[in-house]
């Protein structure tokens, strides 16, 4: 066969391949000598001088490479589409000279920078797209040049700064995404010129301002997405003028006003979102008339009117309302929704009789309201529900036994944070499939069922009354991801059974009564994000049964009988975030190995026996040492059906126990209190720059406090009270700006307290009390004290031995007593231990009325 390929392309195209690591074998037909015009993978030619007019790179995964300047070879390319191209950071400037482009698509790579501005000299654009790139800095205004151009798509990047208003120059656009970045200032007004325009999708930026109502001119526009963004103001009549639009988005913005009546004028309409806005009043009488509202959201506003279903056409099939002060909702709202498929109603009372049989036949319904009262026996004729959720609704009773004979198709029963008492199930299995049963928050008691259903997934039973032991049975639930049984009086030990559930991802077995050592056989659990037994009676040694569990993100064995040494090998646990190892019988060191679990932010290992020096290798966390972080909600996403499970945390705080419900990935905390520590503290602590809690109060530790403390700028709460601490405080503590909380009671700290506004007026005595040779605000020693503070010779140390205690005030004592002549005496009480001890009581009395600054010293 007589090859097509221009010589020199194809050596271009060569040169372009050997930029990759071509692992997958994604241009194995690229080979020297045969025809890139047909027999290439991604390669079309010019059927007249066979010039490559369109290179398609589009692996099934991601490569690694580069773009190369080769490509800029290929003079006559029209369409050039690269996909999942990782390790590079910028595309060849050479490609501005490749006149001939119609259609740019670049999207998920690892591009970096700012948008090239060779690309506005790419004139005969018609589509460009970069989509999920990581493009950086502002939106070039010379994009509006492109005159050609009907498709733009930059969004998933983090561009920053405003949207040029150079962008309503377009003519000929049909699209436009700027979704998902980094953008702010105002939507200009110049994109309602744009009378081409079919999408506009701006959402997830931070875009302020009031909606421009010039984007009514754009009379095409079908689908207007500007949600999760920080627009104000009311929302512009003129949208009513959009007689295409079929998908209208203003979800999570800081709208006010009421719904303007003239979106009823929109008869194309099949979707309304205006969910979290702070919007009132009433639904407009005229969306009765949108036969192809198909959905509608206006819940997380203020409508404080009653909602009329006489305003909602019959054609909704997903409905969620939201009415603000809980308003009263029954039957007749209902009447004229027959089509309902999805129903979801929040901050509502809901009043139907129980003989009500509804006019639809729901697939999911989702009910937030006060029911306050049994199980609303309409349910049960949903025969066709997949998901039921009666969360917070108030409910009191048993749960019917007609429940789990409803629908066959139901898959996801969430039942949690009502009054529910009773039992869960008789002992039966369950009839549907269940693949997620959330019964939590309520009172139901007795044992728990040993028999469910094979297809469960996620099983939440905490926060219950529940008694007896873990069925072993739950070891046959070879599909279960979560396990949540926190917060029940269940007793006995972990069945073995357990570790047959290989895709557990998150076993939470706090606050019960369980005893015995943690099975071994949970090693098998690989999978495994999240383990908590906190406040059980477990014993023994734990490592050997998470040795192999690597995935391990959350571990809380606090609170147990658990002991020996602290094992060098939780090294292994390199994704740990959080380990809770309080409350139990532990000894030894901490071992230098803690300093290689990189991830980890929050550490507790208070109250258990730990000695020895505190490891200068803790200065080595790194997730403490990033500062001002992006903040998320400690989670999973593993789980399947995009459940989120939020793991929660107890911590002390001023002395008291304080819940958190979750754990921000901002939250960062070293709590090493009462134990047996000793030696000092390392000035390294001064490179955990994003700490916010440390508390290593209760312990032996002396020396001085490190300056370098005050380079942890984010630090709320310092407690290093009841150790030996000598010297100033330093005066770096001052620039703790955010410091709420600090005690550096009962230590042997001396000099004056730093006199900054910071650390005299935010702080009270408590905080320094118990320091003999401390003074100045906020501590109750006047002004004077400075004057003979240096007259008096403070002890060298005021050690733990009363033997020494007792030395330091035996000379005081004794000065006291030569110039009243009791040398006598003190001959005699200096042989006489008990006579010496009284002897001393009574001198320290007398010297605390002399003296009231003596008062604080510790005996």
């Amino acid at each position: 066969m007589t090859n097509k390929c221009i010589p020199q392309e194809s050596e271009a195209l060569l040169s372009f391949k050997a930029s990759f690591n071509d692992s997958q074998g994604y241009f194995s037909s690229w080979v020297n000598g045969t025809d890139c015009c047909s027999m290439w993978k991604g390669i079309s030619c010019n059927n007249q001088d066979n010039h490559v007019v369109s290179l398609d790179v589009s692996p099934s995964g991601f490569i690694e490479g580069v773009i190369s300047e080769s490509l800029c070879q290929l003079r006559f390319l029209t369409s050039l589409r690269i996909i999942g191209v990782q390790g590079t950071s910028i595309l060849p400037p050479c490609l501005g000279t490749l006149s001939y482009i119609e259609t740019l698509r670049l999207y998920l790579n690892d591009f970096g920078g700012m948008i090239p501005p060779f690309i506005c000299f790419l004139t005969r654009l018609k589509a460009l797209i970069l989509f999920s790139n990581n493009f950086s800095g502002n939106i070039p205004i010379c994009l509006g040049n492109l005159s050609s151009l009907t498709t733009l798509s930059i969004a998933s990047n983090q561009l920053s700064g405003s949207i040029p208003a150079s962008l309503g120059d377009f003519s000929s656009l049909i699209g436009l995404d700027l979704s998902i970045n980094k953008l702010s200032g105002s939507i200009p007004a110049s994109l309602g010129n744009i009378s081409s325009l079919t999408y506009l999708v701006l959402d997830n930026n931070q875009l302020n301002g009031s909606i421009p109502a010039s984007l009514g001119n754009n009379s095409s526009i079908e689908i207007l997405a500007l949600n999760h963004n920080k627009l104000s103001g009311s929302i512009p009549t003129s949208l009513g003028s959009l007689s295409m639009l079929s998908d209208l988005d203003l979800r999570n913005n800081q709208l006010s006003g009421t719904i303007p009546a003239s979106l009823g004028n929109l008869s194309s309409l099949e979707y309304f979102r205006i969910k979290n806005n702070q919007l009132f009043g009433t639904i407009p009488p005229s969306f009765a008339h949108l036969s192809s509202l198909y959905e509608f959201d206006c819940s997380g506003n203020g409508f404080n009117e009653t909602i009329s279903s006489s305003s909602l056409p019959s054609s909704l099939v997903n409905l969620v309302l939201a009415p603000s002060h809980y308003q009263l909702i029954s039957e007749t709202f209902f009447h004229n929704l027959t089509r309902l498929k999805f129903l979801h109603l929040s901050d509502c009372v809901l009043n139907i009789s129980t003989t009500w049989i509804p006019p639809f036949k729901l697939d999911q319904l989702s009910l937030s309201c006060m029911i306050d009262g049994e199980f609303p026996t309409w349910i049960s004729t949903q025969s066709s529900l997949f998901l039921l959720e009666l969360v917070n609704a108030g409910l009191v009773g048993e749960i019917p036994s007609w429940l789990w004979k409803t629908s066959p198709l139901l898959r996801f029963l969430n039942l949690s944070g009502n009054r529910l008492n009773g039992s869960l199930l008789s002992n039966t299995s369950i009839q549907m499939q269940l693949e997620m049963l959330d019964v939590s928050k309520n009172a139901l008691s007795g044992s728990m069922p040993s028999l469910w259903s094979p297809s469960i997934r996620h099983l939440l039973l905490n926060d219950n009354l529940f008694t007896g032991n873990i069925p072993p049975s739950l070891g046959r639930l070879s599909q279960l991801e979560l396990l949540n049984l926190a917060n029940n009086n269940l007793t006995g030990p972990i069945p073995v059974s357990l570790s047959n559930c290989s895709l557990l991802i998150v076993l939470n077995l706090g606050n019960n009564s369980l005893e015995g050592s943690l099975p071994h056989e949970l090693n098998k659990l690989t999978e495994l994000y999240s383990l908590v037994v906190h406040s059980n009676n477990f014993n023994g040694s734990f490592l050997p049964t998470i040795e192999n569990c690597s995935k391990l993100q959350v571990l809380d064995i606090g609170n147990n009988l658990f002991g020996g040494e602290i094992p060098r090998l939780l090294k292994n646990l390199l994704e740990l975030r959080v380990l809770v190892m309080k409350e139990n019988n532990f000894i030894g060191n901490i071992p230098l190995e803690i300093g290689q679990l990189l991830n980890l932010q929050i550490l507790l290992l208070s109250s258990n026996h730990i000695s020895g020096a505190i490891p200068h290798t803790i200065a080595s966390l790194q997730a403490m040492a990033i500062k001002n972080q992006d903040g998320f909600i400690l989670s999973t996403s593993k789980l399947s059906n995009a459940v989120l499970y939020q793991d929660g945390l107890d911590m002390t705080l001023k002395g008291t126990v304080e819940h958190y419900p979750y754990i921000l990935s901002t939250l960062t905390c070293i709590d090493l209190s009462n134990n047996e520590l000793e030696g000092e503290v390392s000035s390294n602590f001064g490179n955990l720059k994003g700490l916010m809690l440390l508390n290593l109060s209760m312990n032996n530790l002396n020396g001085t406090i490190p300056k370098s403390l005050g380079e942890i700028r984010q630090l709320e709460s310092l407690d290093l009270s009841r150790n030996y601490f000598s010297g100033q405080i330093p005066a770096e503590l001052e620039s703790l700006s955010y410091l709420g909380s600090l005690n550096l009671s009962n230590n042997n700290l001396s000099g004056s307290i730093p006199q900054g506004t910071h650390m005299t007026s935010t702080f009270e005595e408590s905080s320094y009390s118990g320091n003999p040779y401390l003074w100045g605000c906020p501590l109750p020693k006047n002004c004077s004290w400075p004057q003979f503070a240096p007259t008096l010779d403070p002890p060298i140390s005021i050690k733990k031995e009363n033997k020494s205690i007792e030395y330091t005030w035996y000379k005081i004592s004794l000065g006291l007593s030569y110039g009243a002549a009791f040398g006598g005496i003190m001959s005699l009480i200096s042989i006489k231990v008990s006579w010496r001890r009284k002897y001393f009581d009574k001198v320290d009395a007398i010297l605390k009325i002399l003296f009231p600054w003596m008062k604080n010293l510790r005996l």
